[in-house]
């Protein structure tokens, strides 16, 4: 067992809170910089089929947008019928086909939105994204549930709405596919799906979309919802492999003192998601940064920077931990999402 020590964490903490907003700022050339009209694309795509792809890789080709900023929604939501892929894996598919089509890393964003109790609240996030992101114009499909609300309720966005299945001929939704999956008619599956997000959706989603078909798949708790990192190491000195934890402080609401994994809430201020929660926490909490050099692959391709000998390394999403019972969730609630590497010493 190794253990890290983080004498500094809560010291800085309001320090690293403040550097992750600035670095979201500069990252995104958010609002006051904005140079050129950037849409925002809001969809649950669960999972990605062609008609996603057509109108996202329009709009990325599209002279006229400087930046494409993938909204997931419903990203805490997992594990019943309408949600059966966890946010992780549908960024990566996303990720994945904006590679296939030959789209710079710094023409699009992806971030993550949570489900929240009304329509008000929700808007109200995506008009605090909006206007981080310094979004001109918003594009949805979903006239049942967000353009003929907006227009009953007289909500103005300040973004131009586009409806990407007006004059499309793709008209089929993910619900037809998640039926296909159930039904297990690949033939008719792989016609609806891109190939480059086949990895993803054929690695363990099949499991996760038949179980929640049932409603009996893995569910967020609500709460607080955090990342961990396993962090296993391999010694070639004594050939034995370590695990890294660190002593949690006294301070702390739940499991004072006790030895845990590396770990951090999501900052759902800035609509983080859960693999930059868990490259922050890394670093926050033992120093190491992680650059993540291609997460359309389960696992991922990760490089250490700041360790001699950086090899390429692979970080894999190992899933959702949820529970109801105090004893192992603490007093706060809310779900984990937990994350896997490997290094060598």
């Amino acid at each position: 067992m190794l253990e890290y020590k983080n004498k500094n964490k809560n010291k800085n903490k309001n320090k690293n809170r403040k550097e992750s907003l600035i670095m979201v700022a500069n990252e995104t050339n958010q609002t006051k910089n904005v140079t050129g009209k950037r849409v925002a694309a809001i969809g649950r795509w669960m999972p990605i089929h062609y008609g996603h792809k057509r109108f996202l890789i329009k709009l990325a080709k599209n002279p006229e947008f400087e930046k494409v900023v993938v909204m997931i929604g419903s990203c805490f939501e997992n594990g019943r019928q309408r949600y059966c892929v966890s946010a992780v894996e549908r960024e990566k598919m996303i990720t994945a086909m904006f590679q296939a089509e030959g789209i710079p890393k710094e023409k699009y964003d992806i971030i993550h939105i949570p489900d929240v109790p009304t329509f008000e609240e929700w808007i109200n996030l995506i008009s605090n994204a909006c206007k981080m992101y310094g979004i001109t114009h918003f594009c949805t499909g979903n006239k049942e549930d967000i353009l003929d609300v907006l227009k009953e309720k007289n909500i103005e966005l300040n973004a131009e709405l586009i409806n990407p299945e007006e004059g499309s001929e793709v008209r089929y939704h993910a619900t037809e596919i998640r039926k296909l999956i159930l039904e297990g008619k690949y033939a008719e599956l792989e016609k609806m799906i891109p190939m480059e997000t086949k990895a993803i959706l054929f690695r363990n989603t099949f499991k996760e979309i038949i179980a929640s078909s049932k409603n009996r798949g893995i569910s967020f708790v609500p709460g607080r919802q955090a990342v961990d990192i396993v962090f296993l190491v391999k010694n070639t000195v004594d050939g034995n492999t370590y695990v890294l934890l660190g002593r949690r402080s006294n301070k702390k609401v739940d499991f004072k003192g006790e030895l845990s994994l590396p770990g951090i809430a999501i900052n759902q201020a800035i609509f983080e998601s859960p693999l930059k929660a868990a490259i922050r926490g890394l670093k926050e909490g033992t120093g190491l940064e992680v650059e993540v050099l291609d997460n359309s692959l389960e696992p991922a391709i990760i490089k250490l920077k700041n360790v001699p000998n950086n090899n390429l390394e692979q970080l894999y999403y190992v899933g959702i931990y949820s529970s109801n019972d105090e004893k192992y969730a603490g007093t706060r609630g809310g779900s984990s999402q937990c994350f896997g590497m490997c290094g060598i010493l």
